[in-house]
């Protein structure tokens, strides 16, 4: 009996492999076919086969459905305050939207790196909170509280913008855009 209990569990682990090899080579012939597949139901396939317990060198790599978001860097050409602020809403609601996916991404990382090479004016997190409410963006990315001032600001019912830079001026200036997993927010260093 005990031979025939373990011809059993080899049979039913020889089956799991021949599926995972099958997964495997249906996603190799999917990935030629469909290069931009990033948020598809093949990705969400792909990213439970990464999550089984199997060794790493049989599990497939398909580079468009990466799961770590990259970082993209930029110079802003501008000086115009109000188009450094637009900019920085923009990006923003970008990293909160398309890269965090409205805050249910599992892992920290930072969306954007952002050079400023002058600033006309000073910006503030009071700025910015008004640009997002001018566009209407406060029910996507609300941010009611000014982190730097401790005051109050009508845009939304949560903070879920963190601004840890202060103030923006001067010249050769970098703001990072990161969206943190554990607060479930975005972060303005």
């Amino acid at each position: 009996m005990k031979v025939r209990k373990k011809g059993i569990a080899l049979k039913l682990v020889a089956e799991v492999l021949i599926a995972i090899v099958a997964a495997f080579v249906i996603l190799s012939i999917f990935q030629s076919f469909l290069p931009g597949t990033s948020n598809s139901a093949l990705c969400r396939i792909y990213r439970v086969i990464l999550a089984l317990p199997i060794p790493s060198s049989i599990k497939p790599t398909i580079t468009e459905c990466s799961i770590q978001p990259t970082m993209e860097r930029f110079v802003l050409p501008e000086t115009d305050k109000a188009k450094i602020i637009d900019n920085l809403v923009t990006n923003s609601l970008s990293c909160w939207q398309q890269k965090a996916n409205y805050g249910k991404s599992g892992i920290t990382f930072p969306c954007y790196e952002i050079f400023i090479k002058k600033i006309d004016g000073t910006i503030t997190e009071t700025d910015y909170t008004f640009s997002l409410q001018q566009k209407g963006y406060c029910s996507v990315l609300p941010n009611n509280f000014m982190d730097i001032e401790r005051t109050q600001f009508n845009c939304g019912d949560l903070n879920k913008i963190y601004w840890q830079i202060g103030t923006i001026n001067g010249t050769d200036v970098t703001v990072v855009i990161k969206f943190n997993a554990f607060q479930k927010r975005i972060e303005i260093i």
